[in-house]
């Protein structure tokens, strides 16, 4: 929550109300219900009426607790800070169901970004064998001294402002490899492509795709019906998503259509 607005209340016209709350998430990408009725000094149920109404209209995508602004486009990416605040029982969800996935004795890649650093985190927490190969510094950071896992940091250039290394030795350690499972990323999912903003770092999920026997996409549903600049793989290329329950219907059967495994989990 950066910016404060300037205040309302019910009784402003629906209209008025809702065009500055479009304002606001113009400005902030994600909101919780019950800050912005605190900030706004509105009822938590005007504020759900609202972000609803706007839902419908294309202007948000709603979340368990909150919305987020629709993507406007291509190369928009939040910051790792905020990414990690949004949706977030949403991706606890998501998380319990991924571990299930890890099974003793694998080798697993794990990608970068704010999703995959709640998994490893749930990660840290296991107490059987894994060989974890990974390029994210925050990912590795969470799987140090643990002595049931055999940890490899392939190694490359840093990313300014996140955690991901890019480029070689990663790139060309990842053509040699091959492990049992890549749990990965995307800023956004279409019908037809899993994709993200940055060229090196769609290059480094793309070694890892072919790396895996089996890839494990995790996204809340906030990313998708949305497409970033840069394509990662074709929809067909990954094994599994996993997501949450606020899914619509129409999207659910565009991604099973490419023979993709479709979780929506419960939140």
């Amino acid at each position: 929550m950066t910016e404060t607005p300037p205040p309302i209340s019910d009784e402003m016209l629906p209209a008025e109300r809702r065009q500055r709350l479009i304002d606001w998430f113009d400005a902030n990408f994600a909101g919780s219900s019950q800050d912005l009725a605190k900030m706004f000094n509105i009822s938590v149920s005007t504020i759900r009426r609202d972000l609803d109404l706007l839902s419908s209209e294309g202007f948000l995508r709603r979340t368990h607790g909150g919305a987020v602004r629709t993507r406007q486009h291509t190369t928009y990416e939040p910051s790792t800070d905020l990414a990690r605040r949004t949706a977030v029982e949403e991706k606890q969800a998501i998380i319990v169901e991924a571990i299930r996935q890890v099974k003793p004795g694998q080798s697993i890649l794990i990608d970068t970004g704010a999703i995959v650093h709640d998994f490893a985190d749930a990660v840290a927490e296991l107490e059987f064998h894994l060989t974890i190969v990974t390029n994210d510094l925050y990912v590795a950071k969470s799987l140090t001294y643990k002595p049931q896992f055999k940890l490899i940091v392939p190694g490359g250039t840093n990313r300014p402002g996140a955690f991901g290394l890019l480029g070689e030795p990663g790139i060309g350690f990842l053509r040699d490899i091959r492990c049992d499972l890549f749990v990965m990323s995307a800023q956004a999912i279409d019908a037809e492509c899993a994709s993200d903003t940055v060229l090196e770092l769609v290059e480094l999920k793309r070694a890892m795709v072919k790396a895996a026997q089996k890839t494990v996409l995790l996204a809340d549903s906030s990313r998708f019906n949305a497409r970033a600049l840069h394509r990662i793989v074709p929809l067909h290329q990954i094994d599994m998503i996993i997501t949450d329950e606020m899914l619509a219907e129409e999207d659910r059967e565009k991604i099973t259509a490419h023979g993709v495994e479709l979780t929506c989990v419960d939140v």
